[in-house]
């Protein structure tokens, strides 16, 4: 937490446990530091559709007590029928208006939103949807940088409250390193789309736009061969692209 404050962060994205103690523990400290927070829900795997919606109901209700910025959730799975996904986006939109907590759902593999294609579907038909857009996912589900799937993007945009800020590629959610020139063209795209979704959030008029720099430890970062040392330095990489689009966004 001392890292976090003192490099500038006005907040953290966590997940919180079940037990009310050591959740309190948790949230004691961020008062503690000051800083904001995301609450993360990504536990939920269950395969049993009716074990999965209760399990995912208790996780998104447990963090809305905490009282976070947004609530970011893994939501549903990807062999899940249209119907069920529905169903799951239906029951947290209840939560979010019940509590007064928004809930973001995240473009991430193997949920409802693992494709451009797949997600495009529910933006179309639920207007109240809020997504935590991290569209290296997208990029790798569907081996390119999503040029044929502008109009699903441009939805994405329209409708993202939170961002994840990860560089991808079309063969890898999570470039060695993104400061490396043989990846300019993939830095430039993904620039490129968080600004218009800042652009958008402001032009709405919306108060903020949450980010998290989301570079991730192994197996997200690769390890060197035969070791355990990362090829990429994920605070550093992480402090680059905050820096990065702070700068692209001043500039428009």
């Amino acid at each position: 937490m001392n890292k976090v404050k003192a490099a500038g962060y006005q907040g953290v994205e966590i997940d919180l446990p079940t037990d009310p103690k050591k959740k309190r523990e948790i949230y004691a400290m961020l008062k503690d530091f000051e800083l904001e927070f995301v609450a993360q829900h990504w536990e939920t795997k269950e395969v049993n559709f009716a074990k999965h919606q209760d399990q995912l109901k208790k996780h998104l209700y447990n963090l809305a007590e905490a009282n976070p910025l947004l609530i970011n959730s893994h939501t549903g799975m990807d062999f899940y029928s249209y119907a069920q996904n529905a169903k799951l986006l239906e029951m947290a939109h209840e939560i979010e208006e019940k509590t007064g907590v928004a809930i973001t759902h995240e473009t991430h593999r193997s949920r409802f939103s693992f494709a451009a294609h797949a997600c495009f579907s529910y933006l179309e038909e639920y207007s109240f949807l809020k997504l935590t857009s991290d569209l290296s996912h997208w990029c790798c589900v569907a081996e390119s940088m999503l040029d044929n799937q502008t109009l699903a993007v441009e939805k994405a945009i329209s409708h993202t409250y939170h961002i994840h800020a990860r560089v991808g590629s079309a063969l890898s959610p999570q470039l060695i390193d993104p400061r490396d020139t043989n990846y300019k063209q993939q830095l430039d795209q993904f620039l490129l789309w968080w600004v218009k979704m800042l652009k958008n959030a402001r032009d709405k008029g919306r108060a903020y736009m949450t980010i998290t720099p989301e570079y991730g430890p192994f197996p997200y970062s690769l390890y060197k061969p035969n070791t355990q040392i990362p090829m990429g330095d994920q605070w550093e990489i992480n402090e680059f692209i905050r820096k990065e689009i702070i700068e692209s966004y001043r500039n428009i």
